[in-house]
């Protein structure tokens, strides 16, 4: 890693905000609103940017951010058991990954260096998808998928290679707004993804 940046930092930089405990284990939303008991099928399609300005040295605002380039990409989570238990902790046992779950869109190469499907989902829809990839030397490719409008069919996404949940390159993240379409009728999103690395 080139250096570290606390994922409070990022959330705050980025947008991505987090879900409580409580309203995890309530089944409710985080405004108050009962959680559906199936999440659907959803596709994130999103025009990332490659930031170039990151500064650890003072708070710095989302607005504040410039980016160099451009990058189509898109995610599709597919339909599961709405979470109704708080999150597992970083050092717990990873839960079982839907394998449906994949990157379906990536002309430039964003999630490349990956050597197997996500390892770890934590799917806390409509607040926050956490997604995490294995890569070589104990590095893990980390998708944030945050501030989701279900009204307005809108998301940011934020991406990194990171060390662990508080350890990120800043010479590779990448973040940007994202439409999201519910049960899309696209061909092969029924089938376990077939990772080839």
């Amino acid at each position: 890693m080139r250096t570290i940046l606390t994922a409070t930092l990022a959330f705050a930089m980025f947008g991505a905000s987090g879900m409580s405990a409580t309203a995890a284990a309530s089944g409710t939303s985080g405004s108050g609103k009962p959680a559906p008991r199936m999440l659907p099928n959803r596709l994130v399609t999103c025009k990332l940017g490659h930031a170039v300005n990151v500064d650890l040295t003072r708070e710095q605002k989302a607005d504040e951010v410039t980016y160099d380039s451009w990058h189509d990409f898109a995610l599709f989570l597919p339909a599961i058991p709405a979470r109704t238990t708080p999150p597992p902790d970083a050092t717990d046992p990873a839960e079982p990954v839907n394998p449906r779950t994949r990157v379906v869109h990536d002309p430039d190469g964003i999630g490349a260096g990956t050597i197997g499907p996500f390892i770890r989902v934590i799917d806390i829809w409509p607040n926050r998808v956490e997604l995490i990839e294995p890569m070589k030397d104990n590095v893990s490719k980390l998708f944030v998928l945050s501030e989701v409008d279900t009204s307005a069919g809108t998301a940011r996404l934020f991406v990194t290679d990171a060390q662990d949940l508080a350890t990120y390159d800043l010479a590779k993240i990448y973040s940007g707004a994202c439409t999201v379409t519910l049960e899309p009728k696209l061909p092969g999103l029924a089938q376990p993804r077939r990772h080839s690395s």
